[in-house]
């Protein structure tokens, strides 16, 4: 399957989710500081774990062993891969690469005889990717979310399924402290309204 995004041309214009919020800005001390990774290549991996030939082709393709153990990740340069549960993972690859990844996947699969009980959807026309850092993004999370954020709760590289305020994301932990979030691109508005009602007692910044 080919993404929508590799069959455009250079000459076609491509809008993010949020793209119409990109000029609200504040001041530059601000405590909230949202950057959306525009474009991201998304991929919904299924197979089995336990099958060698599948994660042995899967790690060819990648260059990074998939995550089996509950609610972790790993990344290598553009490629992420989050663990979703013991059959599935979300894999974020660079923009505009999700087509042939996913081509490679599939012939890496078949070449080394894996188990056929494999699925990959390309996802990248419904979802994108948010960071949230600062100073104030504890606070912000704790008002967001049910789940719990707290350092001794939420280490580097951990990945939860969970909600931020009535939207579903999937959350992962950053080395600088920030915040990863997968949302749904339908959503998006939704999210960014909470975010900016949120946020309003320690400023918000769009990066």
């Amino acid at each position: 399957m080919t993404s929508l995004s590799a069959n455009l041309s250079a000459g076609d214009m491509m809008e993010s989710p949020l793209h119409h919020h990109v000029a609200h800005t504040n001041h530059s001390d601000a405590g909230i500081v949202m950057k959306e990774d525009k474009f991201r290549g998304h991929l919904n991996l299924r197979g089995n774990p336990e099958d060698t030939a599948f994660t042995s082709a899967v790690e060819s393709v990648l260059g990074v062993a998939l995550p089996i153990t509950a609610n972790t990740s790993v990344r290598s340069g553009d490629t992420v891969a989050y663990w979703l549960c013991p059959n599935e993972w979300l894999l974020i690859v660079a923009s505009g690469t999700q087509g042939q990844v996913e081509a490679d996947l599939r012939l890496a699969v078949a070449n080394k005889g894996a188990d056929q009980h494999i699925a990959i959807t390309d996802i990248s026309s419904g979802q994108t990717l948010v960071n949230l850092s600062g100073s104030g993004v504890a606070e912000l999370l704790q008002k967001s979310t049910v789940y719990d954020c707290h350092v001794s709760n939420f280490p580097v590289g951990k990945v939860v399924q969970t909600t931020f305020a009535k939207t579903g994301t999937t959350m992962c932990k950053l080395e600088d402290g920030s915040m990863d979030l997968v949302i749904r691109r339908s959503f998006s508005d939704y999210f960014f309204l909470w975010l900016q009602d949120a946020s309003e007692e320690y400023g918000l910044q769009i990066a």
